[in-house]
Order: C-alpha cells, then sequence, then structure tokens
C-alpha cells in the first residue's frame, strides 16, 4: 500500500477544493549594448508582485509560478537609471535585455516563448533559493542528496559528504563563495566546513569537465553560492529557524545586508548560525554520543562600479560531533560482537551531552576579490584567499593518558591561494576566459601520527573558450597543472622525508544544441587529473573519526580521467524530462577497501582498511522526470544507476553506491494574493541491495538489505510588499523503518536514524530608504 499513498494523498488535496496554481516561467539575460558581456548583480523586479532577483554571473534571472497576465520588470544595475517594461505574460517566456549603461536606457527587448536559457556544456544541476529554503538545516551533504545522481557518504547520524557519481573526497572540488575549499578533506567522516544557510543557490556539475576549477574534479564541483551583495537601497534581512524531532535539533540563522543611496557603490552582509542536537534515534534506540553544536559567522561587504569594483568575505565555521559510542570496541571479540549485534550493547538514552569520542573543528576563510571591466580586453579579476583548518579527533581511550583534555589528532593546515582571470569577448560569437592559479600549503600535525607534516606547492594555467551562433554552443579547453609536495613521515615503524611531484594536462570538448524550443542536449568529453592525498600516501594507523585502522600506499601513481557525458532537457507543458548518460575511465583509480584482520591497538580494536590502485570503468544514468496532468499537480521519479568495473580482474567495485529510486507526487496552489503558495506532497525512496559486489570481499558485513522511507511535506508561503514569510513541515522516514545504509561507515554497529519530523520557518524583509 505505501507506494499508492502518495498519490491518494495529492487526489485527496486536488479534491479538496484548492484552486488552480499559476506555473508559468519568466526567464531571461541582461548583458552590455557596447561590450556584449553579461551583467552580473544585476537587479530584477516584479512591480506588484515585489518579487526581486538578481542577475548571476552570466547574466541570467528566473522567477516562476507566475500567473498569466500583464506586469511591470523593472531593471536596475549599477551605472544605470531604473528601467521599466511592460511584459504581457502568456507562456513561458525568455527576455534578451541589452543595457546601455552610457545612455542609461532600454535600447532592445527580444522575447521569445518557451525556450530555454543558455547554459554551459557541462551537466549541471542547481538548487535554487527556493528550494534550499525547504532543505534548511540539513548539512551539505544531505543537502546534495536530493540531487539524482548525488549521494551521501555517511558516518552515522550527524557526519555526511557528497558522492558524484561514486567519486568523493578530493575528487570532488567544492567552492564556498568563489572559493576552493581546502581543509582536511580526505577523510571519509570529514564534513565540508560550509553552512548551508549562507548559500541562495547550490550548483552540482558532475563529471570531469570544469577545468576553471582544477584538473583534480574527477567526480565533479560543487558551487555554494550567496546571492550577490544587495544595489537596491535599504536594509533587508532573512531569518531562518528549522527544528527537528529526532535528535531534539535546533536550527537559528540570521542574515542582514544592506545598501545606502549615499554610497550607492557600497554594500554589506553579516550572517549567524546556531546549531544544537542531542543523540539520535534509530527506529528502536537510542543512539550514543551523536549529538552535535554548530556556530558559524560571516561577514561581507563589496563596493562596485561599472567598470572596476571589490569585495571582502570572511567566514568562521566551528562545530563539534560526538561519534557513535558502539564504533570502538576494547579487543577484538568486542569487535566481532559488536559487528554481529542487531544493536548496541549500550542502554543509551537521549541527551545533549557529547564525549568522547567525538571531533571538534574550526575553520576559517578571508577573501579578498578586485576587479576591472573594459569595453575592448574583457575583464579581469584577482582572488586572494587564506584558510585556516584545525581538526582535533579525541578516541575512547581518555584515560591513557594523563591530560584527559588533550585530543588523540591535532591536524592545522594553513592555505593561501591566488587566482586571477581574464574574461574576454573576441566577437558575438565568440568568448572566452584564461587564468591563472597557485597556492600553497602546509599541514602540521600533534601527539599520534595518522598523516604526516607536509607542504604542498601547487599551479595550474587553463583556457576555455566559448562559440554560441543561432541554437548551437561548442566550448573547448585546456589546462596544465603542476604539483609539488615534501612530506616528513614519521610512523612507529620507519622515519623518513620524501619529495613528490606531478604534472598532467587536462581538456574538454562540450557541445549544446537547443534542437527546438522543448528541447536542448549536451555532450562533453573531458579528462582530468589527480594526484594521490597525502593520506592515500602516508596514512598509518586509527582513524578515530571513522573508527577505522587505515595503511596507505607511497607507491601510488596519479589518477588520469577520461569522462564522456551526454544529456537531454525536454519541457512540455504536462511534462519535464531530464535525463543523462556517462562512462568515466579512470586509470589508477584509487579505492580504500577492507582488508583482513581487523587491528588490536593500545586504543582498542578497529576494521582494517588500506588504498589499492587499479584501472576502473563507472558508468550509469540519472533521470529526473515529471509529469504535470494539470496546473500544480506533478508526479516525480528521481532515477539514480552506477555500475563500476574493476577493469583488471573484470569485477564489480566494492564501496559504491546502490541503485536508487524516488517517486512522489506534490500539489501546489494559489491561494490569494498574499497566500502566494500552499503546497502538500509525498514520495517515497527506495535503495536497492548492493548486490554489484566483488566476487571476494574482505568486507566485515555483507551489504544491507534493501529499504524504502516514506517522506511527507507540506506547507505555505505569504508575502506582502516588504515581508515574506514561508512554513513548511517535513517528515522522513514517516513509517518509522528500520534500515542501514551501504554508504554509511557505522552501518557495522548501528541502524541509520529512525522517523524524522522537522518544522521550518523562514522569514524575510526588506527596509526600502525613505
Amino acid at each position: 500500500m505505501a507506494k499508492y499513498l502518495s498519490i491518494v494523498f495529492g487526489m485527496l488535496l486536488h479534491a479538496a477544493g484548492f484552486s488552480q496554481s499559476c506555473e508559468w516561467t519568466l526567464k531571461g539575460r541582461i548583458t552590455d549594448e557596447n561590450s556584449v558581456e553579461a551583467l552580473e548583480g544585476a537587479t530584477v523586479t516584479l512591480v506588484h508582485l515585489q518579487q526581486s532577483t538578481v542577475t548571476d554571473e552570466r547574466g541570467r534571472f528566473e522567477f516562476r509560478q507566475l500567473c498569466a497576465g500583464a506586469y511591470q520588470l523593472a531593471v536596475s544595475h549599477v551605472g544605470c537609471a531604473t528601467l521599466v517594461l511592460p511584459i504581457t505574460l502568456t507562456r513561458d517566456t525568455l527576455l534578451k535585455i541589452k543595457l546601455n549603461h552610457q545612455e542609461a536606457e532600454l535600447n532592445e527587448v527580444q522575447i521569445t516563448a518557451a525556450r530555454r536559457e543558455s547554459h554551459a556544456t557541462q551537466s549541471a544541476v542547481t538548487i535554487s533559493a527556493e528550494k534550499l529554503s525547504a532543505l534548511r538545516g540539513l548539512s551539505l551533504g544531505e543537502t546534495l542528496e536530493k540531487v539524482p545522481g548525488v549521494y551521501a557518504l555517511r558516518t552515522g547520524a550527524t557526519i555526511s559528504k557528497p558522492v558524484i557519481h561514486g567519486l568523493y573526497g578530493t575528487r570532488i572540488v567544492i567552492l564556498n563563495n568563489g572559493v576552493r575549499l581546502e581543509s582536511q578533506q580526505w577523510g571519509s567522516e570529514h564534513a565540508p566546513e560550509i553552512d548551508p544557510f549562507l548559500a541562495q543557490r547550490i550548483t552540482v556539475i558532475k563529471g570531469a569537465n570544469s577545468l576553471r576549477y582544477g584538473s583534480d574534479a574527477l567526480g565533479g564541483v560543487i558551487l555554494v553560492e550567496p546571492n550577490p551583495l544587495p544595489t537596491r537601497h535599504g536594509v533587508a534581512g532573512e531569518w531562518n529557524t528549522a527544528l527537528f524531532s529526532n535528535n531534539a535539533e535546533t536550527n537559528v540563522s540570521a542574515t542582514v545586508e544592506g545598501c545606502h543611496h549615499r554610497v550607492s557603490a557600497l554594500s554589506w552582509r553579516v550572517n549567524g548560525t546556531y546549531k544544537r542536537g542531542g543523540n539520535s534515534r534509530a527506529a528502536d534506540y537510542w543512539l550514543q554520543n551523536t549529538g552535535l553544536q554548530e556556530g558559524n559567522f560571516s561577514v561581507a561587504a563589496g563596493y562596485k562600479k561599472p567598470r572596476a569594483g571589490a569585495e571582502v568575505f570572511y567566514a568562521r565555521f566551528e562545530t563539534r560531533l560526538g561519534i557513535l559510542r558502539a564504533a570502538h570496541s576494547g579487543n577484538l571479540n568486542d569487535l566481532q560482537r559488536a559487528i554481529a549485534r542487531t544493536q548496541p550493547a549500550d542502554d543509551a538514552a537521549f541527551s545533549y551531552a557529547i564525549a568522547r569520542p567525538f571531533q571538534s573543528v574550526v575553520h576559517h576563510l578571508a577573501k579578498v576579490r578586485a576587479y576591472v571591466q573594459t569595453r575592448q580586453l574583457g575583464s579581469l579579476s584577482l582572488t586572494l584567499a587564506f584558510q585556516n583548518n584545525v581538526r582535533k579527533e579525541y578516541d575512547i581511550a581518555g584515560a591513557a593518558v594523563q591530560d584527559k583534555t588533550r585530543p588523540g589528532f591535532y591536524f592545522q593546515i594553513q592555505t593561501l591561494q591566488l587566482d586571477a582571470v581574464w574574461e574576454h569577448r573576441v566577437s558575438e560569437v565568440l568568448s572566452g576566459a584564461v587564468g591563472w592559479s597557485v597556492s600553497t600549503q602546509t599541514n602540521n600535525f600533534k601527539y599520534a601520527y595518522f598523516i604526516p607534516d607536509f607542504r604542498n606547492v601547487g599551479t595550474g594555467l587553463f583556457a576555455v573558450e566559448r562559440w554560441i551562433k543561432g541554437d548551437w554552443e561548442v566550448e573547448a579547453g585546456l589546462r596544465m597543472d603542476y604539483k609539488w609536495g615534501q612530506y616528513y613521515v614519521r610512523t612507529t615503524l620507519q622515519q623518513y622525508d620524501t619529495m613528490l611531484h606531478f604534472y598532467a594536462p587536462s581538456g574538454n570538448l562540450g557541445f549544446e544544441h537547443h534542437a527546438h524550443p522543448h528541447l536542448t542536449w549536451r555532450m562533453n568529453v573531458g579528462s582530468a587529473f589527480r594526484a594521490p592525498a597525502p593520506n592515500e600516501l602516508f596514512a598509518f594507523g586509527v582513524h578515530h573519526g571513522a573508527a577505522t585502522f587505515e595503511t596507505g600506499n607511497r607507491y601510488l601513481k596519479p589518477e588520469q580521467s577520461l569522462n564522456w557525458t551526454a544529456s537531454l532537457d525536454y519541457d512540455l507543458p504536462f511534462l519535464t524530462l531530464r535525463a543523462e548518460v556517462y562512462t568515466n575511465y579512470v586509470l589508477r583509480f584509487i579505492n580504500l577497501v577492507p582488508v583482513q584482520p581487523a587491528r588490536l591497538t593500545i586504543r582498542g580494536a578497529f576494521p582494517s582498511f588500506e588504498y589499492r590502485q587499479q584501472n576502473a570503468w563507472l558508468s550509469g544514468a540519472d533521470i529526473d522526470l515529471a509529469l504535470h496532468p494539470q496546473k500544480g499537480l506533478d508526479f516525480f521519479n528521481k532515477t539514480s544507476l552506477l555500475f563500476a568495473r574493476n577493469t583488471a580482474t573484470r569485477d564489480w567495485l566494492e564501496q559504491m553506491p546502490p541503485i536508487r529510486f524516488e517517486n512522489g507526487v506534490r500539489y501546489t496552489a494559489t491561494l490569494s494574493k498574499r497566500v502566494k503558495e500552499v503546497f502538500a506532497g509525498a514520495s517515497i525512496l527506495n535503495v536497492l541491495k548492493q548486490t554489484f559486489m566483488p566476487r571476494s570481499t574482505n568486507d566485515y558485513a555483507p551489504p544491507p538489505p534493501a529499504y524504502w522511507l516514506l517522506n511527507l511535506e507540506a506547507g505555505l508561503r505569504w508575502q506582502s510588499d516588504i515581508h515574506s514569510v514561508s512554513l513548511s513541515i517535513t517528515v522522513e522516514n514517516a513509517a518509522n523503518f528500520r534500515y542501514r545504509d551501504y554508504l554509511d561507515r557505522f552501518r557495522y554497529y548501528a541502524d541509520a536514524r529512525g522517523i524524522q519530523g522537522a518544522l521550518r520557518l523562514q522569514w524575510s524583509f526588506f527596509a526600502p530608504e525613505h
């Protein structure tokens, strides 16, 4: 019966008499008439609705769920007077707007119906601010798991990190407000040090095709982007509260930003977030020592003129995460019994206390960006960023040392980055970018050894050119990277210093074609190169947070990837389809695999894992399908398929995500001028048992059975001239199903989280100057 609940739920809502929603979409792109360059940061407002948005780096904007009728569209940009356009909306509409900064008047408006705006040729999925508002309070890994092809690698109930097409860690580049995240991201339980509350848009670029962000993005790139700093005169703000039932978790976040007419080029933003949760609960029992605490702060300021500008940004992220107590065993017999049990032996109860084992992380990011824009030569931007990451991991063997406050591990990594990008336009149809980056990094550890002290220097040069004419778009790029590292290995078995250096070219070629107004297809071929990470080369010892004993291999060679993707978007009034197929051949693929026997140390007994290298072939498909039988009613399916093979043994790769399906229904209605949206929906997530396993495996437990989760949602959005309020209720695993996930590192010891209810409240305001 469960699979029919979502359909019945949507039909009941429809029968209740909700009015039909308005679902037309207004999209557009704003460019400078003289330089033909995209205008980022332009403010676009639907005057009567008081809905505003800001154009992205390609000058694009978008309004969704609009009713048919007449509108006034106001467009403003630094150096231009505000322009008001009359728009009559009768269908999905695309606007092309060219602004003249010198004459401050609109010279050309072209309207094309029902056609998607141009994207990069890469396969990219964007989570908009509207969708993010329904996910507030989740970690970055949990948020991205809603995207087909993206999974979450978990370490218990509180730690997760994204996996794209079976690849994770240093194979995925994450950019936080334009700065590449540099921390101890090599660990399976080292979640990204990013506050998702600050993001107003998250873009996932799948595949090894994003040269400007680095050559080592074999899996893809994740862009976490706040809104551009405001240009409207006045003060705006947003308050978010998210409450979760499973672990009594509270999330509060506030953002305030402004711009004053006396210094209209100057704008600012301040953001703060606090999070606290207690022990999580499986379907039948509490999970001891799984609480969390988190406090984040950021501030940004910018000075922007039509031809030049600068921006500064600082963010501080701090978290303390409990590690499941049952994952740490005193001896080999205890470890075997812990894995064999159906639930942990401890009699846990709810508590906010976080005891050993736990991890503590503090991450600082500071950025300065400046740009200058010319008509003939294009624009040049320089970004200088500094990051300092301190990670402490506390094992359970606190009694073994006299200082009970001393961690088992202490890592500090500092990174200094400089990026220079020249964006240029050769003609009306040809444009591109040339960039250079350099970074230097130092890592120091204290107390127990796991990875060595090291110093890294890396530099890269790229060039990307794009040709756009009519319905065709072609993009080609090349990149060359060089990486040097000095490592100081100090284990109990050996002590030595070694120097390594790696270099290789990368490239990509992509196509995009708008076959007709409803159909767009893309194809991309790219290569990427990734040097082995320090843990893959030199790890040796107990990894406290993951509760494993890991051993690296100093003789590992760089990975080389050849990636091919093809996708199509098909958009009709009654159907929306986005389908993607991909194949990724990785030469010398590095994989962390379980080995026998388990390791007994003075800190306890732990499953043993080693880094091994083999050629691999990863192929699959992602499908996002929605049916719209009538306005407001949507039936959807999201499918993620992955098949990973070891080409040397002609066998399957282990530690890979299983096949996943999600089916659901959602009904949306507009009730009045103020109540813009009322929605309710249900979905069923089905994850199959991972049966694509090698014939011989040393895993400590077989893959868990398949499982399904029933998820429910309902909410509304109210809006006035200067205020907007969103309220939503969600229930995940509403049937309180007992299950374990194959990608959960703690599936050996305990079930995953049970039923989880969430209440989210978002209030935003704008106080204009008088």
